[in-house]
Order: structure tokens, then sequence, then C-alpha cells
């Protein structure tokens, strides 16, 4: 679907309200426009009436960290002014505010005997320490209704004898590991009751007797791994649990009682890898957190029960499996969130009765595809695809096509100008002339992968969701991927070897390398093999690397920064930082060795060249800069994704298609296309055409470097520092020129 249906003339409709949009599309608020699912809470109005970007806040998710992550219970208060408590002696320093009484951390064993229990509503104890707490000594308190006892080091408590006007007790952060059996005597009327953050690992039938106005009950990051029904039986009036980051292993018949008002239940961070089907029979739920789990499949009718339900969290699990009635008699479920699950395709059915659904989240935006009735399906893309466009980004789009002509271009001159035009150059010359011609090749191979991607880009324009599937999985994708590898495989052994080759020549000019075509072509063989061989080890070793480890991505590459720790994350882990460093690490230091070899050499001779050695250091320079703008980001980003910070998507999209290919690009131009020799063959070759450029002009300076060297070297009068100097001019030639 290239572009949203177009307003409609009003009058070609004789009843618009029954004018309804295509598969994917949605109708505009107060127009006949409809729009696709994409477009809606983008954050650019696309409607007439800009009705897409109205209701773009999912308050379901939001409401509820709002509440968990909510302030201190005396925050309420901060707008009033702190006020000398009347009661305070030499030995306290408790501060008041209104009827709001703050003792923190104060190093209380027990409440300061002046405290005054006169119209105190809110008594904050935390960071005090009180190992044994006894409960009767609030009593004198006759209005109060918030206790906070956090953090104060509480690991037993003995009950109150009588009733009190206490509404929230919050003994959050202590060492509790169990209640006693009546915790609260009849008549009370707590309503919120906060436990988190001790070390309770069993509850019993008694704990939470007598609390017939409970609505909100606190047990999270405690060690609670079993429950039974009669536990949370005396909670008639529960409208919020909490469970999150206990050690519960299943959701099962006879765990949670049919609680009548219960609308919020968290049992997220747990161990359940099962809940069984319509465990839980909670009409009033509205919102079911069940995400940090090991879920791995969701069964029919699993939450059959739960009518009333809004929200449902699954995410960061491990399912890999839904049923298609897995969702089946939660009609009125209007938040879905499937993120961090390991399913690599879930089946339009298994979402088709969600009829209400307005907001659904995945991990991969592909999986949208199988929500097209959803208004709001996140993610929209991963940076570099969208569910329109494989490579979104006009910019990026456009960067591609440049990459892959350049890339193509370059080597394709470089392989013309080494085999047709040819080298009249000495042997040792023609070994590495003939490294070079390698390098091209390799070269050309990401070249041809760019242009591939680029290719299906407008293939699929307008409509990359519909093919995404077919294009990852297919075979194109895999031979992308394939040559992307064996192209920066190959490409970095090749300039290890060339970086070598080159220091061998410098640092010892004297020596006579035995001239062995052989040994040459079986270094390249090695090298192409190892190469070729990293490249097919995805497509043939599924069991470690997945089905698809090239398809984990629209341009099909391994490098796996969006998904760090996917099959066979150690193999790219391997590769993109391993490889790399140490080929990144030796080309460093081999050119500045080669470097301090010519100043030495130099020295030696007596003999000046700083302008050609400037020369050749800018050269090197270069050279090493390029490697480290092509493999530093990656290595640097591959370890940051392995360390568990979330990478850009925009990011990734243009490290992924423009700065991984820059090396392919740019060698021709480093040890090729502007060399001086490159110029004289070109020159010679253009001269027979003719072209009206005469090929001595071109090696005018080099013929004057060489006779200048000769007289100098014939003035010292010495047959070893001549040897010397002409193996270091020719060899610091090879370096400017070839």
């Amino acid at each position: 679907m290239e572009s949203a249906v177009g307003a409609l003339d009003p009058a070609a409709s004789a009843d618009s309200a029954d004018f309804r949009c295509e598969d994917g599309y949605f109708r505009c608020n107060s127009t006949l426009q409809c729009i696709e699912q994409s477009k809606n809470c983008n954050g650019f109005p696309d409607c007439d009436d800009g009705s897409d970007e109205l209701e773009c806040d999912d308050d379901v998710g939001r409401n509820y960290y709002d509440h968990y992550f909510r302030k201190r219970p005396a925050a309420i208060n901060d707008q009033l002014p702190y006020t000398p408590c009347a009661w305070n002696d030499a030995n306290n320093t408790c501060k008041c505010r209104g009827t709001d009484v703050l003792c923190e951390n104060k190093g209380l064993t027990a409440l300061p005997p002046s405290l005054s229990a006169e119209n105190v509503t809110l008594l904050d104890l935390t960071g005090n320490v009180f190992l044994e707490l006894h409960m009767n000594m609030f009593q004198r308190f006759q209005k109060l209704s918030t206790l906070v006892l956090r953090h104060c080091s509480i690991e037993r408590i003995e009950p109150a004898t009588a009733a009190n006007s206490i509404d929230a007790l919050h003994l959050d952060q202590n060492g509790l590991t169990m209640l006693p059996d009546v915790l609260f005597p009849a008549g009370t009327v707590l309503r919120i009751l906060v436990l988190s953050g001790n070390r309770i690992n069993r509850l019993s039938a008694s704990n939470f007797l007598n609390l017939d106005f409970l609505e909100e009950l606190d047990l999270k990051d405690n060690l609670i791994d079993s429950l039974t029904e009669d536990v949370l039986q005396p909670l008639t009036n529960l409208r919020i649990l909490y469970l999150n980051n206990n050690r519960l292993r299943r959701v099962q018949q006879g765990m949670i009682p049919q609680l009548l008002t219960l609308q919020t239940l968290s049992l997220a961070k747990n161990q359940i890898d099962t809940v069984e089907v319509r465990a839980l029979h909670l009409p009033s739920l509205e919102h079911l957190y069940l995400s940090e789990n090991q879920l791995t499949v969701i069964r029919n009718d699993t939450f059959g029960n739960l009518t009333n339900l809004v929200g449902l969290f699954l995410n960061s699990n491990k399912i890999t499996h839904f049923e298609l009635d897995a969702f089946g008699g939660i009609n009125k479920l209007a938040t879905l969130n499937l993120q961090g699950n390991k399913f690599i395709r879930i089946d339009r059915r298994v979402l088709d009765n969600l009829t209400n659904l307005h907001y659904i989240h995945f991990s991969e935006f592909h999986h949208c595809k199988a929500a097209l009735h959803v208004r709001v399906c996140e993610p929209k893309g991963d940076g570099i695809s969208s569910n329109r466009h494989l490579l979104d980004n006009p910019v990026l789009r456009a960067s591609v096509w440049v990459m892959a002509a350049v890339g193509i271009i370059g080597n394709l001159l470089v392989l013309f100008g080494r085999y047709v035009v040819g080298s009249r150059s000495s042997q040792a010359h023609a070994e590495h002339s003939l490294y070079l011609r390698h390098l091209a090749a390799s070269d050309l191979l990401m070249g041809v992968y760019l242009a591939i991607i680029a290719t299906a880009d407008i293939i699929f324009r307008g409509e990359y969701l519909t093919h995404e599937e077919e294009w990852r999985y297919g075979t194109v994708c895999a031979l992308s991927g394939f040559l992307n590898t064996l192209s920066c495989q190959s490409s970095t052994l090749l300039l290890t070897l060339v970086t070598w080759d080159r220091l061998v020549s410098v640092t010892r000019p004297l020596y006579q390398r035995p001239s062995s075509k052989t040994r040459v072509i079986l270094r390249l063989v090695v090298l192409w093999g190892v190469a070729t061989a990293a490249a097919v080890a995805p497509l043939s070793a599924t069991e470690y690397f997945g089905p698809h480890f090239y398809g984990s991505n629209g341009v099909c590459l391994s490098i796996h920064i969006h998904d760090p720790y996917a099959m066979g994350w150690e193999y790219s882990a391997g590769l993109f930082i391993l490889v790399n460093t140490f080929s990144l690490l030796f080309i460093g230091i081999s050119y500045l060795r080669m470097l301090q070899a010519i100043r030495v050499s130099r020295n030696e001779t007596r003999n000046t060249l700083n302008c050609r050695e400037k020369v050749v250091a800018r050269r090197f320079a270069i050279i090493v800069a390029t490697d480290c703008v092509c493999w530093m980001p990656v290595i640097v980003v591959k370890l940051v994704a392995l360390g568990g910070y979330e990478i850009s998507p925009s990011l990734y999209a243009w490290l992924a298609v423009l700065v991984l290919p820059v090396n392919s690009a740019l060698n021709p131009v480093l040890y090729t296309l502007t060399t001086a020799q490159f110029k004289q063959q070109l020159a010679r070759f253009c001269y027979t055409l003719p072209c009206g450029t005469h090929p001595e002009l071109n090696g005018y300076d080099s013929a004057i470097d060489s006779r200048n060297s000769m007289a100098q070297f014939t003035h010292n009068g010495s047959k070893r520092i001549m040897q010397r100097r002409e193996r270091l001019s020719s060899n610091t030639k090879v370096y400017e020129f070839k």
C-alpha cells in the first residue's frame, strides 16, 4: 500500500457512516480520509483534522508505573513549610510540618518520650532502628492515619491488642521473614499495607485476618515461593496486589481466590513458567502484569475468566508460541505488550478477536503485520527499515546508492588498471600489486552487496511489510549477508597482509625475499578460504546460528547490534570485535614502525627527504585514519551493545549501511587511484588512444628523485649506503605511488 486513501467526496457516498477503510488503514474522526497504521501517533498530523495524533498515550501502562514508583508518603505535604516541633527537647531534632511529624534517620530505638500524640496524622520514622516492633506503642495516636517504618531493621512484630486509626502502614525494606498469625486485631481500618523489600518466604491463612478494608497489598521483593487461596481470602475489598520479584513458579488453580474487587495484579519478575488455563478467576481485573518471567507458551483460554481485562503485559518472557485462541475471552483488552519474547512470527488469527485493542507492543516492527486492525503498533521501524520501506530514511537510501556506485566503479577501475594496463614493476612490486588486485575484488563484493540492498528497497518501496518475511528469510538476503561477511573479512585480512608486506619491505630493505609466485598464491588461497568459511558458517551450522542468521534484519547483516545476544552472538562478536581490533592495532603499529624506519634510514645516509617523508607520513596517516573510521565505531558500538546498553536505531542504521562499507569505497583511492604509478599507467594507456598527455611528464618527479639520489650516493662513495638508499627510495615510492 503506497499511500493512504485520499478524502472522498461526501456526496459520492449516500451513507458515509457506513464507510470503512481497507485492512491496515484507519479512518480519521471527522473526514473520510483513511491513513495507514504506521501514521497513527507518529508525531506528524496526517489527517486533515489531526485526529491521528490524538489519544496517543498508552495510559494503561503509564498509570501502573506512576503508582508503582510513587513518591514517599510524606511528599503529599512537601509544599508546606517546616516548623519547630513544640515538644522537641535537646535530644530530639524531629521536624514538624502541619500535622506531619518527620523523624527520619535519627538513630531512634523507641519513640521520643516527649513526642506529643495530639493531632499527628503522619509519623515518618524511616531509617531508625526498631529490631522488635511493638504495635501497641502507637495506640496513643488517636488521629494517626499514615505510619512509615521503612529501613528500620525490623525483624519481628508484636501485634497490637486493639484496633487503631492507621489507614496506611509502610513496613518496606526491613528484615521480616514471617508475619505474626494475627497481626491486625478486629476493627482494623487499614487500607494500604506495604511489606515490600523484606525476606518473607511464607504466608499463612491467618496473616491477613481482620483486614476487611484493605485495598492495596504490596508484597514485592520478598522470597515467597508459594501462595494458597486461603491467604488472600479475607481481603474482600482488595483492589491492588503486588507480588513482583518473588519466587513463584506457577499460576495455578487455588492460588488466588475469586476476589471480586481486584483490579490490578502484578506477578512480574518471578520465575513463572506456566499459567494454567483459567487459573485466575477475577471478574473485575483490569491490569495483569506477567512481565519478566519464564513463560514459553500461551495456551487457549489462558485468560478466559478475565472478562474485564484492559491491559495485559507479557513482555520479557521466553514465549515462542501462541495457540490460536490464546487470548480468547478478553475482548475488552486495549493494551497488549509482547516485547522481549522469542517468537519468530505470530499468526494473525491469534489477535483477531481483540477488536478493542488500541495499543500493541512488539520487539520487531514486522510483527505488526499480524495486528493490522490495531490503531497503534510499536515499534514502527528498527532504524533501518519500517513497515513501508526497506530503507526508511531518504538520506540513507541515497547514501547506499552512492556507496554502491563508488565501491563498484572504483574497484573495477583498480582491476582494469592492474590487469589490463599492466605493470613493469619488479617481482616484489608485482607481489604487492597482486595483493591489491585481490583487495579490489574483495571490496567489489561490498559494492555488489550494497547494490542488491538498494535494488530490493526499490522493489519493495511502499509495501515492505507485505514482503518483509519473504525477503529476510529468502535466498537473496542470505546471499547478500554472505557477500557482506565475505567482503568484510577478506578485506580485513588482505589489508593486514598488505601492511605486513610493506612492513617487511621498509624495515628490511636489504633483505632479498625469494621470488615465489606459488608462495603468494598459497597465502591468498588460505586467506580467501578462511574468509569464505567465516561467511558460509551461518548458512550451514543452523543449530548454532539459527535458521536465518543473516535474515535477522532487513539489510541482512551479521553484526546484530539490535539483538546482541541472539543465536550465534559469539561468532558475531569474534568477527567484529576480536578480528577487527587485532587488525587495527597491527596496521597502526606497523605504519608507525615504517615511518620510524624511513627516518632512521634518512639519518644514516645523511640525506634530507623531508618533503617526501611528509608525503609518505600523510599517506600513512590517512590509511590508518580510514581504517579507524571504519572499524572503531563498529567495535565500540558492538561492545556497548554487549554491555546491555540500548543502541539508538538511527545510529545502528548509519553504522550498518554507511560506516561499515566505507573502507571498500576508500581502499581503491588510497591504494591505487591516487598513486603516481597508476597515473603513469593510465597516462600511457591514454597516450596510445591518444589523450594528449605524455607519460614522461608524469614520471618527471620520479626521474629527478632517482637522479639526485644517485648523485648523492656516488658522492658518498659507499656502496652499502647506496644500496640501502636505493632500496629505501624504491620502497618509499611503493608506499607513495603504489
